[in-house]
């Protein structure tokens, strides 16, 4: 299990270090999309749908409320940035939808921006947050770190490059200085069950699960028919540490509620019932797998697995690579729940 996560972690890793040194305009592609009028989806671009999260803005006529992070601290300093072009009433809330860092650790930036903005978790994030506060204090070490090794291997690289990687070394060491100021301080709201927020003429209810991971929120407005559902309801869902019986229930849930039309996920494009379908089928066919051949290696499950399940992820390069790798994910999480 942990080499599967490690992978997965170490393929966001890459693409946000990307990020983190040579984004020149860091939210330039987020591009913000109205959903209703108190509701804008902010959607990640296209090549990081499975390793950066979408952002939702909810605004009444009394508050604001922002749904999640990006994993990419210049980004969430861009986003404080153009919320303040957008928002013309108090941000009182950032809701974090669950624990994983492309959702929560970016939270530290907003609180800077935002000081009087109220975090609001799940109980079992809150419960564990001294984990997440680590993560975000070794994700800058990380940084740190990546640093130091670029300048040394700076002098390995012709001279007339130098220069140039200079100071884009140069640019990201001010970036950092300046993260390391922020703190990512615990929530002072923690749900368990459902709770109701009015923003102003404008209603909210935070839901607690356990799916997706162990302490998930998701938002449900417009008498029921908007769904605000974090990774939930991504289209490509990650399992590895998921509760998949319950997230399996819960898709079926949606998919048979008559009242719901428009389901933001947290990653991708606005997701539809026939896409939750697919969801539900492969967390069922994950799970189906694991228990029918006992006897296999994990290598042995990856090969068997039924290809009806996994075929609508190989249209594309990048949906294929990431759902082998969710896929090994999954199958290692169904064998440690067995």
């Amino acid at each position: 299990m942990k080499s599967a996560l490690r992978l997965f972690k170490l393929s966001k890793y890459l693409l946000l270090l990307n990020s983190f040194y040579f984004a020149a305009n860091a939210n330039a592609d987020v591009t913000w999309e109205k959903i209703s009028p108190n509701i804008q989806f902010l959607k990640q671009q296209h090549k990081l749908r499975f390793y950066d999260s979408n952002q939702v803005l909810i605004e009444g006529s009394k508050c604001a409320l922002l749904v999640d992070t990006s994993g990419n601290f210049a980004a969430v300093e861009q986003l404080a940035s153009d919320l303040k072009k957008h928002v013309t009433t108090p941000l009182c809330y950032l809701v974090a939808t669950h624990f994983h860092d492309d959702h929560l650790l970016g939270m530290a930036v907003m609180q800077h921006f935002y000081p009087d903005a109220q975090l609001i978790t799940h109980q079992q994030v809150k419960t564990d947050f001294a984990l997440y506060q680590q993560a975000f204090n070794d994700k800058l070490e990380g940084f740190e770190k990546s640093i130091e090794l670029s300048y040394q291997r700076l002098a390995t690289l012709p001279e007339n490059e130098q220069a140039q990687w200079r100071t884009k070394l140069e640019r990201a060491k001010q970036r950092l200085f300046r993260w390391q100021k922020y703190q990512l301080n615990a929530p002072e709201i923690s749900i368990n069950t459902n709770k109701t927020l009015d923003l102003g003429n404008f209603e909210i209810t935070l839901n607690a699960h356990q799916a997706h991971t162990n302490g998930d929120l998701t938002i449900t407005t417009n008498s029921g028919s908007t769904l605000i559902g974090g990774d939930i309801v991504d289209w490509l869902p990650y399992p590895g540490h998921g509760e998949l019986s319950s997230w399996r229930a819960l898709l079926q849930q949606y998919i048979n509620d008559s009242v719901l039309k428009t389901i933001i996920p947290g990653h991708g494009e606005l997701t539809n019932k026939s896409q939750l379908q697919q969801s539900h089928a492969f967390l069922t066919a994950i799970t189906e797998h694991v228990a029918n051949n006992s006897g296999q290696t994990i290598e042995q499950l990856m090969l068997s697995f039924p290809d009806v399940a996994i075929k609508p992820y190989m249209q594309e390069s990048l949906n294929a690579k990431s759902s082998n790798l969710f896929l090994q994910a999954g199958l290692i999480r169904a064998i440690n729940a067995k």
